[in-house]
């Protein structure tokens, strides 16, 4: 996750550049705000239509799960920290509902009923920051 100025904790995102598919733009922004490589699984884990703020426009966001080796250090963007977050605690953010879909698409795709424990996850999302 990462620190985001006004959003509190979310998972990495941006736009999707030009000449670019949402799943390379996943996986660009997954790198440049944590340093990290993964494999996207097959489907995306979300996907939201929401307004950040009441006087902006509502846009597509396209979540998708990628599973990383969790051992490199993390490497965040300038004035953007970045950290492994428990699902099975709360933390500071603007998408609060977003860790409970963190968690519930965890459970479906490890085939488990309950509980995540200690297991971590990075989520990388597509939307549109300003």
């Amino acid at each position: 996750m990462v620190d985001h100025r006004w959003r509190g904790w979310v998972a990495p995102g941006g736009k999707v550049d030009p000449g670019e598919t949402p799943r390379e733009a996943v996986r660009r922004e997954l790198f440049e705000g944590t340093g990290l490589t993964g494999e996207l699984l097959g489907v995306p884990a979300a996907v939201t239509v929401r307004s950040y703020l009441p006087d902006w426009s509502a846009v597509m966001g396209v979540s998708f799960m990628a599973v990383v080796d969790h051992r490199p250090p993390l490497a965040a963007e300038d004035g953007q920290p970045a950290a492994w977050l428990r699902l099975d605690e709360p933390w500071r953010g603007y998408l609060s509902e977003d860790r409970l879909r963190m968690s519930v698409f965890h459970l479906e795709v490890a085939g488990h009923g309950a509980g995540v424990g200690g297991v971590r996850v990075a989520r990388a999302g597509r939307g549109c920051d300003r």
